[in-house]
């Protein structure tokens, strides 16, 4: 008897394993595709990714969502019992666009998964016991309600930072089925100061990007393909700040930016001096605390460029003063006669000590006179300038910044400058951090300046030629 027990013990032994063995070939067979997508780029490092946050940027149309979410497919295949959640920001938002493209991958498998929910899916199973929940952070329900091992986040940009760590608080690996766990997104880039680049430049999140050329339908590795031609042809037609985050992928402006119309191919220009023939004149505006900014601009005919910057933060006159002359002679620019006009406070008395800092700068040479301030004026006379690329016909710009003297700094902080939501006509005040940084130091000194009428003589430049220019 005991030895038919024993027989019969190990016929059950020998039936798990072939169930086993089964349902593994069941599971490989499921995991493999009829048609095998081709990546490269950021969405082929995806693929092999193991770590706990990962984001993939990139413009439009370069394949981002389709290398996600193969990746999000394919880990809930390979992990029976695995639990995932694909989220936007707003659960209305998913049936028209990141869904569609979940079912056409789930098309190519040989067994997809298994929609619950009707025509809105609350979650889809696994034949392995996997399941993936579907969700907004607007309508968090089940999605979140527990410990996940990986959660997609789909235009990532569109969340706030605590909808992101609230998410990481779901993947901690706290009775996670998988070997690993995962928070992780696509995204089209967004302003420069996005929580996204925050939380990459601390190392708490892995960064990848993506490029049109990345995705096979644009790009056959060689030449653009007919969709490809027609896909550039569209975005070549944006303006701005959207031109260069969905074409190029740049991460640039600032969400409620003041200035959309910014661009790097219309605004920035190099010269090596200074040329003849145009009126010159300064534009200050003081700090110590924060930076000074001191702008060199010149005009010819409608046409103002800056042409040279100098910022410091925690100097004295004296240091600035020097600073400044370095930059008009390497510009070219007589310091004699120069006309600079200034913030009010040059000329507020301390009150122990009875010299303004006009009267300092005055001593080194420099004469300020008082700039116009009015904030909403300033601020609508330098958009004037800026252009409008919406415009039908355009309106081409008539304020540029010369890269080759610091202009770019001016440019990126007109690029940072947001609508105040108090005043919705007024740039928002912003206060650089201790270390001199993300002031509004250069866009305040840039408005003195654009709303300075320069004098009917031209200060000459030392040369007598103008130079060629390279417009970017």
């Amino acid at each position: 008897m005991e030895r038919i027990r024993l027989q019969s013990f190990s016929a059950l032994q020998l039936r798990a394993q072939a169930e086993l063995e089964r349902r593994k070939r069941a599971a490989a067979a499921a995991a493999t595709p009829i048609n095998a997508p081709v990546f490269r780029g950021g969405a082929l490092a995806v693929q092999s990714f193991r770590g706990p946050e990962l984001m993939l940027s990139g413009p439009s149309e370069t394949g981002k969502t389709w290398g996600t979410l193969w990746y999000l497919d394919t880990f809930l295949r390979t992990y029976a019992g695995a639990q995932g959640a694909l989220i936007r920001k707003k659960r209305v938002t998913i049936a028209p666009t990141v869904l569609r493209t979940y079912l056409r991958i789930q098309a190519l498998r040989r067994d997809p998964a298994v929609a619950y929910g009707g025509n809105n899916p609350q979650w889809y199973d696994y034949p392995n016991g996997s399941r993936l929940w579907i969700g907004g952070i607007d309508d968090p329900g089940k999605i979140l309600s527990g410990e996940r091992d990986i959660v997609y986040v789909n235009q990532a940009e569109e969340l706030e930072v605590q909808d992101w760590e609230t998410i990481t608080t779901r993947t901690t690996g706290r009775g996670a089925v998988a070997p690993y766990t995962i928070a992780f997104g696509d995204c089209n880039p967004g302003p420069a100061d996005h929580w996204i680049i925050k939380r990459r430049d601390s190392g708490a999140l892995v960064f990848l990007e993506s490029k049109h050329e990345d995705n096979p339908s644009l790009h056959d590795g060689v030449n653009w393909t007919e969709q490809g031609l027609r896909t550039l042809a569209s975005l070549n037609k944006l303006t701005g700040v959207r031109k260069q985050r969905l074409r190029y992928g740049l991460w640039v402006g600032a969400e409620g930016a003041y200035y959309t119309q910014l661009d790097e191919e219309l605004h920035l220009v190099e010269y090596l001096r200074a040329p003849a023939g145009w009126h010159f004149w300064g534009a200050l505006d003081y700090g110590f605390g924060h930076p000074l900014s001191f702008g060199v601009f010149g005009k010819y005919e409608h046409r103002i460029v800056l042409f040279g910057r100098h910022s410091k933060h925690r100097w004295y006159v004296p240091q600035h003063a020097t600073a400044m002359d370095s930059l008009l002679d390497a510009l070219g620019i007589q310091k004699r006669g120069l006309r600079i006009v200034a913030g009010h406070d040059c000329w507020n008395e301390g009150k122990d000590d009875p010299e303004t800092i006009a009267d300092k700068f005055k001593q080194k040479g420099y004469v300020l006179e008082r700039a116009v301030t009015s904030r909403i004026i300033g601020a609508q006379a330098v958009g004037e300038r800026l252009g409008n690329p919406e415009c039908e016909p355009p309106i081409r710009p008539t304020l540029q910044f010369n890269t080759r003297y610091g202009g770019r700094a001016v440019f990126d902080a007109l690029g940072r400058m947001v609508v105040d939501p108090n005043q919705a006509e007024d740039v928002l005040k912003v206060d650089a951090d201790a270390d001199g940084q993300g002031g509004d130091d250069d866009y305040d000194m840039c408005r003195y300046g654009v709303m300075a009428i320069p004098v009917a003589m031209s200060m000459p430049a030392a040369g007598g030629t103008r130079p060629t220019i390279q417009v970017r």
